[in-house]
């Protein structure tokens, strides 16, 4: 059956319906364990002492019953503080994704689906996959005249986001306003429409600082995105549209993150920083990385430079410095390497980091490689991470990272 716009929203509206009554039945079932087990507390407090911490001359009452070991009362407590830690999650995270030039004329031969179609059975599986949509998807909107490079990617796009079950999509780059507010109203709208959060633009600097927040198992996961990449006329107002400044606004953007943490269980801040074509993150990104994560951030998921840097362990939490292009056609080699980033988010912090190295074809759709393809990319990563007091161990054609 064909797939037509109204039920793409119907489908959405179903997912989020279903979310929503998946989140009622968590919810009764913790009140329900904690009702019963702050019962079992109370009971293990108000039973008589065992004979053997009774003082002399204490005599229990008629039918008194003993009082269980100290360690029941210990397992109870236990029992409650664990129920108030929310669940690990998996998360995979990629890097910048364009709809338009050649991976435009892909979709107008080979369909919406055909970017993303070798990676999107990889990129379902994790409860929360995060990416930068570095071009608006619509076909209205008129060029910004006074950029060099602009990009309007093809709307069809929005089957392959689909597909490949992205969560959380970074709008805050130096590409969302290309054409206008029209064509960011449109771009929202079609990720609403099929139930993809998005953070980092929107019509005013109050939408544009707002998180998107998902629930998965009963934890909530908030997602921001900020740009350091600021062309001019792109930064949100009060009165106007755009983007979610990071640069020279850090205060801002380390209040967003307590703010957000302070309401959710975990949050993933994603930036749109650095130097292009440059391996080593410069010492601003290093900075406010860490700022971030200070203030609340569990994960800071990075892209701008088109080419990978390094990825580092900061008390426990995860940075890529850049994840580089994920959909993107490329004239060079080194442009064309990035990998897919794997981990489990829990309350104890980022654990089981692997990756797993892609190739951009020339129309800029990735595929996983292995051999010496995956080598390069994976030996790259592991010397610029080396950098960062992080090591990237590589077990055949894939790697983890180690805290």
């Amino acid at each position: 059956m064909t797939e037509t716009p109204s039920s793409r929203r119907a489908a959405a509206r179903a997912r989020q319906a279903a979310r929503r009554a998946r989140r009622q039945r968590q919810a009764l079932v913790s009140v329900t364990v904690l009702a019963a087990l702050a019962v079992a507390a109370a009971a293990v407090s108000a039973l008589a002492l065992t004979p053997q911490a009774r003082p002399s001359g204490v005599v229990p009452a008629r039918g008194a019953v003993p009082a269980p070991p100290r360690s029941a009362a210990a397992s109870a407590s236990a029992a409650i503080a664990q129920s108030a830690r929310p669940a690990t999650l998996t998360v995979s995270a990629v890097g910048d994704m364009i709809f338009d030039r050649r991976v435009k004329s892909l979709i107008q031969t080979s369909g919406g689906a055909a970017p993303l179609a070798k990676v999107d059975q990889l990129l379902r599986r994790p409860d929360i996959t995060v990416g930068n949509l570095e071009s608006p998807l619509s076909s209205r909107g008129a060029r910004d005249a006074d950029k060099d490079v602009t990009f309007r990617g093809d709307p069809r796009a929005i089957e392959g986001l689909s597909n490949a079950g992205f969560d959380f999509l970074s709008l805050a780059n130096n590409h969302v306003l290309d054409y206008g507010p029209d064509a960011l109203a449109d771009t929202i709208s079609t990720l609403d429409d099929h139930g993809i959060g998005h953070a980092g633009a929107g019509t005013d600097k109050d939408a544009a600082f707002t998180p998107a927040v998902a629930e998965r198992d009963g934890a909530t996961i908030a997602f921001l995105s900020f740009s350091h990449i600021l062309p001019p006329g792109f930064v949100a107002t009060s009165s106007r549209p755009g983007l979610a400044q990071g640069r020279s606004n850090m205060d801002e953007v380390t209040e967003a993150i307590r703010e957000a943490k302070a309401h959710n269980d975990y949050v993933i801040v994603s930036f749109h920083w650095g130097v292009e074509y440059v391996d080593d993150a410069n010492a601003d990104q290093v900075r406010d990385a860490h700022r971030a994560v200070d203030a609340g951030a569990d994960m800071v998921l990075s892209h701008h430079p088109h080419v990978i840097q390094a990825v580092e362990y900061y008390k426990g939490q995860l940075i890529a410095y850049s994840l580089g292009d994920f959909v993107f056609d490329h004239y060079s080699r080194k442009t064309g390497e990035a990998f897919i980033l794997d981990a489990e988010l829990g309350p104890d912090g980022v654990a089981n980091v692997s990756v797993t190295p892609v190739y951009l074809d020339t129309n800029g759709r990735p595929e996983v490689v292995t051999g010496s393809a995956a080598q390069t990319i994976l030996s790259r990563l592991r010397q610029i991470s080396a950098k960062r007091s992080t090591e990237v161990r590589v077990t055949g054609d894939t790697a983890e990272v180690l805290p």
